[in-house]
Parts: C-alpha cells; sequence; structure tokens
C-alpha cells in the first residue's frame, strides 16, 4: 500500500491498537486515530493518562489497524511527535471527541495532549495472501 491508501485505510477503520513500552515491558490499548491527514495520524489523549507517559518517555510506537470484512491488517510503526497546538486540540475536541467539552470545559485545555505518527513503516497483511510475506513499505 502506498501512503495514501494506508491514510485511506485508516480513515475508514480508524480504531487502533497502539503498543507503547512501559520500563522495557510492552503495553497495548485501544486508540481511536483522531485525525488522519497527509501530514500523519494524530492522537489525543490526557496528561495524566499512563500512555501519555509512555509516549514522552519513549515516542517509539506500533499501530495496528484491522477490517474484519475485508480480512486486512495494515500496521504502522514509527516515532511519535509531541504536538503543542492550541488550535488543533480545540478542532478534535469540538469534531471528533465531543465527549470531551465538559473536560475542557472544567479544567482547560492543558489536560490533553497530542501525539502525530509522521513517518515510519507500514506492514500489511492479506488473509488471502496465507502465509505469503508481508508487505512492507514506507510511511
Amino acid at each position: 500500500m502506498t501512503r495514501e491508501q494506508v491514510l485511506e485505510f485508516v480513515k475508514a477503520n480508524p480504531a487502533s491498537f497502539m503498543a507503547t513500552v512501559d520500563g522495557g515491558e510492552p503495553r497495548v490499548r485501544a486508540m481511536h486515530t483522531a485525525l488522519v491527514e497527509p501530514v500523519g495520524l494524530t492522537f489525543c489523549t490526557g496528561v495524566n493518562k499512563d500512555v501519555h507517559r509512555q509516549l514522552v518517555a519513549n515516542p517509539s510506537v506500533e499501530l495496528a489497524y484491522w477490517d474484519q470484512k475485508a480480512g486486512v491488517q495494515v500496521r504502522v510503526r514509527g516515532e511519535m511527535q509531541q504536538l503543542d497546538d492550541l488550535d488543533l486540540k480545540k478542532r478534535i475536541v469540538n469534531e471528533v471527541f465531543t465527549f470531551l467539552k465538559p473536560v475542557v470545559e472544567q479544567f482547560g485545555y492543558d489536560v490533553l495532549s497530542l501525539f502525530r505518527l509522521a513517518k515510519g513503516t507500514s506492514i500489511v497483511w492479506r488473509a488471502a495472501q496465507g502465509m505469503a510475506p508481508m508487505e512492507v513499505a514506507g510511511f
């Protein structure tokens, strides 16, 4: 898949499983991809969350996306960049994660943390290919 095809796949399947590292141990959780744009995949979390602390300490991640109907898994790995962008936080709260409006009304936008995976490696596996080698490309 090209970068553009990966982005389209993620737009259609925005729920990911994000793997991080904590003290040398793997950690994984489901994360909704807040924004899928040509600049990359943007995530929003709380500064009080373990995932925030883990990404600050070690920005290496692997994301797994799955389309069950098509039998396609796309993994993207690379290093997250922490973003300091108030306008982007406002956009995400107003357009994507509207459930966070009461949180920012009470505590402000500083309780939110943004991370973006702008480049890395994509790995595609299709159920139809069985044990054939996976498709690996730059992202």
